[in-house]
């Protein structure tokens, strides 16, 4: 009541929207959609000339199949029109400004109107109470660069409503974390919500060290892809379940894992596709996400590549009864492919499982791939680490990559995360067709 914010009656609308017939929800989908690509290409530089230049017009885009017709958004598209990307008829002071960390280095400006935020915001939350927590119940944040004391108002802001405990993800050392152990005891936190692997380290760190006694409800996985070998320890440690969440800070929410445990899609914000070759790809087949953002005005994004790749479920009903559709499976990032010399495309996901799961010698581990016939492993070498550990790599290197990929080994004390907070486990900076 204070922020005079409609973020409450957003989060209802939402609820109710999840209970949708899938043909209700394509037909609000497709409504929003119509009037933001009207929006976009009247009140924008940008998506003006976009759409004269591709030979289309407004009302060319009626449906989710007519937004074929539209170019892909990119991260250097939107670097090199930021300004003309911006909507004339929103005024500036209701436009939110974020910035990304960048995965490859370079980091990506954008802006987003108030209402969208506000929007978002009820999403978020709609998608939050799956994993057993409410409004106002406190939270162990397990985060990079928290910023809820820079001033005393988000200090208030925090101690008051939000009621975040904090652990920078960026000194996850021993006197860090046990420090956060004991505020948790002191201060039980209804969920525990962070980055996935942050959040893994955190638990193997308790375990080893014998650490118990928080008892969260449930926990809120983020940001990055959640292992199954990640997932097992953190609900074997913590007890209770893990809700695994997907998006971006370009978009927010992309989709969320219900409490049957299926990833559903963000259909109140969003329309999502799932491309290869800049073509469609049916259901169940890997393809680059690929988003729009209905809700954002204040600088329109249409056919957003993310840059992340996953696999659309075939159709079936959910038991929780939320009607949107089901992401499959998250096969990470566009960049976190190897490809191998025989012209395989290996995703980076499936590798860190196989890795982590084969190698308990190994406590940390980073492939990159410069070149199409050699690798580089970057090892943290564990307790258990020994010469049975270096045949067991040479060993999976020979079944995942064949006899012709050469590697090297680089060991290191530890793999930093971004400045984000993510780890990136797999990076290859060789082209590959869901760029």
């Amino acid at each position: 009541m204070k922020e005079r914010s409609p973020y409450l009656r957003n989060l209802k609308m939402v609820e109710q929207m999840h209970r949708w017939p899938r043909e209700r929800v394509r037909a609000y989908q497709e409504e929003r959609l119509r009037a933001l690509v009207r929006h976009a290409t009247e009140q924008t530089d940008y998506y003006r000339d976009l759409f004269a230049a591709a030979g289309i017009t407004p009302e060319q885009i009626y449906t989710q199949d007519d937004l074929q017709r539209v170019p892909f958004l990119t991260k250097d598209a939107i670097r090199a029109n930021m300004a003309r990307m911006v909507a004339r008829n929103v005024p500036t002071t209701e436009l939110v400004q974020k910035k990304t960390s960048g995965s490859t280095g370079v980091s990506l400006e954008l802006f987003v109107d108030e209402a969208s935020c506000q929007w978002k915001r009820g999403v978020t939350i709609a998608y939050d109470r799956w994993s057993g927590w409410d409004i106002g119940e406190r939270v162990g944040a397990i985060w990079g660069n928290p910023e809820c004391y820079q001033n005393w108002r988000m200090y208030l802001r925090n101690l008051l409503l939000v009621r975040h405990v904090y652990l920078d993800t960026l000194k996850m050392d021993e006197p860090t974390m046990r420090a956060f152990h004991g505020k948790l005891l002191k201060k039980q936190p209804v969920i525990l919500f962070g980055h996935a692997h942050s959040l893994f380290l955190f638990t193997r760190f308790m375990e080893q060290r014998g650490l118990a006694g928080i008892h969260p409800q449930g926990i809120i996985s983020t940001c990055m892809v959640l292992h199954d070998f990640e997932r097992q320890a953190i609900e074997r440690v913590f007890g209770c379940r893990v809700t695994n969440r997907y998006g971006c800070e370009e978009v927010s929410l992309i989709a969320c894992e219900c409490p049957a445990g299926q990833m559903h899609l963000n259909c109140d914000t969003l329309m999502v596709e799932f491309v290869r070759d800049d073509k469609p790809v049916p259901s169940g087949a890997p393809g680059a996400i690929v988003v729009t953002d209905l809700s954002n005005y204040g600088m329109p994004m249409i056919r957003y590549k993310v840059g992340d790749v996953g696999r659309l479920s075939v159709g079936k009903d959910c038991p929780c009864g939320c009607s949107y559709p089901v992401l499959d499976a998250l096969e990470g990032r566009v960049a976190d492919y190897v490809v191998t010399p025989d012209g395989q495309y290996i995703s980076g996901i499936s590798l860190t499982e196989n890795f982590a799961m084969q190698l308990p010698g190994v406590k940390q581990m980073q492939i990159v791939q410069e070149e199409r016939d050699r690798l580089l492993f970057r090892l943290v070498r564990g307790e258990q680490f020994s010469e049975q550990t270096l045949q067991d790599i040479d060993r999976l290197a020979q079944q995942r990559f064949g006899n012709r990929m050469a590697y090297q080994l680089e060991y290191v004390d530890s793999i930093q995360s971004e400045d984000s907070g993510k780890y990136r486990f797999c990076i290859s900076r060789l082209p590959n067709p869901f760029s």
